[in-house]
């Protein structure tokens, strides 16, 4: 298994990392009970073969159901763009992942081009003819002080298959920490991602 961890741009990882292991989580604005369930979104993406099914798990503050499924689908959303463009969507055999990091931050960009070989098919991109998924899997936590989420830790699993030369079952998992930026939405600041079964 390969494994690739940048800078969480430490400030904000700390603070939302503690706030979820110190608050519970919140029932929500618009709910009847004082327990409701986890909002989920279940999204398909361009080029994507399956849906990616969302859960909101913990929320550190208060977010109104309604804005829980807001938020599933828009990080589906900027998270599946990245699977497409670095994993299971466009033609292959092929060697140009240029454009394989949508939704990220510059310095978040910059991060995981040098861990290209993990972050996108790169290294075994001309070996194979095609990539079937296989499995989308993402659970968020929230920091929603003031009832408005401002920063998002989202775990991930994302299963694959490829076909040509080389024939694998490969899984890609970790977090991908977000931040909404004013006029462009969500956008990934940092990662943790490993990787099994690509060689």
């Amino acid at each position: 298994m390969k494994q690739a961890g940048r800078r969480a741009r430490a400030g904000a990882a700390v603070l939302l990392i503690l706030a979820l292991a110190t608050t519970s989580c919140s029932g929500d604005d618009d709910s009847d009970s004082g327990s409701p369930e986890p909002a989920q979104s279940t999204a398909p993406g361009s080029a994507f073969d399956i849906e990616t099914e969302t859960t909101v798990e913990q929320v550190a503050g208060r977010l109104s159901r309604t804005d829980r499924q807001r938020l599933a689908q828009s990080v589906t959303e900027v998270a599946q763009a990245w699977f497409n463009a670095a994993y299971v969507g466009g033609a292959y055999p092929r060697s140009d992942f240029s454009h394989a990091f949508p939704g990220f931050t510059g310095g978040a960009r910059a991060d995981a081009e040098r861990d290209k070989a993990l972050m996108t098919n790169k290294l075994i991109g001309t070996k194979i003819d095609g990539v079937t998924p296989t499995r989308s899997r993402i659970w968020i936590d929230v920091l929603s002080p003031k009832k408005r989420a401002v920063a998002v830790t989202a775990r991930f699993r994302l299963g694959f298959r490829t076909e040509g030369d080389l024939v694998r079952d490969v899984t890609v998992r970790g977090r991908l920490l977000l931040t909404r930026q004013p006029g462009s939405g969500w956008k990934i600041f940092g990662y943790h991602v490993a990787r099994s079964g690509q060689a």
